[in-house]
């Protein structure tokens, strides 16, 4: 298992007395757009109960309340796997049908008069066809930084499976506080303000040792 993979190899995960992993499940999904095949979670959760120091694996992930028994067939199957679901209903948002839902307003500035005609007659037609287009949304950033928070004096670090910015403070209050946090994620997909705070990157595709199944393209 490789976990040296910060530039001074001075933290190590396998040395900490207690840590909690924290799992944005469907930001880890997107990962496997980089990484070009898929992963099982079932398997992350097994490779993380392999760990001494982990005490608790929180996975969070939304409750698809338009496929219910499926969504929560899922949730089962991770909770029997090891995990903790921290979840909450799926919210689908309608996107208004115009060029920007396409193409976005900078390309759109470089358009000509012809190419924005057969734009705006493409988007009339979709209209008149009564297309509904909605994106789920489920945004677990507050739960997971609260989780975070409440967790401080109980461990000596944290296992971050998430690259957003939005959890630049948690991790900097870790530091003040001596705990170390080791920062999970895939390239590109790491947002800069957590560079400067987290104890150690670590890449999921160099730690994954589960099987992977290669994405076919459509």
């Amino acid at each position: 298992m490789d976990t040296h993979q910060s530039k001074n190899n001075q933290f190590d995960i396998l040395k900490e007395t207690s840590v909690i992993a924290f799992l944005d499940l469907t930001n880890m999904f997107h990962w496997q757009d980089t990484l070009k095949w898929n992963f099982s979670i079932y398997y992350v959760i097994k490779q993380l109960l392999s760990i001494k120091s982990v005490k608790e694996i929180r996975v969070y992930y939304g409750l698809n309340t338009r496929e219910m028994q499926k969504s929560e067939n899922f949730h089962q199957c991770l909770r029997k796997a090891g995990a903790i679901v921290i979840s909450k209903p799926v919210k689908w948002i309608r996107k208004n049908i115009t060029k920007n839902l396409f193409v976005k307003q900078a390309t759109l500035n470089l358009f000509d008069g012809n190419a924005h005609s057969k734009l705006d007659e493409l988007i009339e037609y979709l209209q008149k066809q009564g297309i509904v287009i909605e994106e789920p949304k489920c945004n677990f950033d507050v739960e997971m930084a609260l989780d975070m928070l409440d967790s401080i004096d109980k461990v000596s670090g944290i296992l971050l499976f998430s690259g957003d910015s939005d959890f630049k403070e948690p991790l900097e209050r870790f530091k003040l506080k001596g705990k170390h946090s080791y920062v999970f994620g895939v390239r590109g997909q790491v947002a800069a303000e957590l560079w400067k705070v987290l104890s150690e990157y670590i890449d999921f595709g160099r730690w994954y040792e589960g099987p992977r199944k290669r994405k076919t393209r459509l």
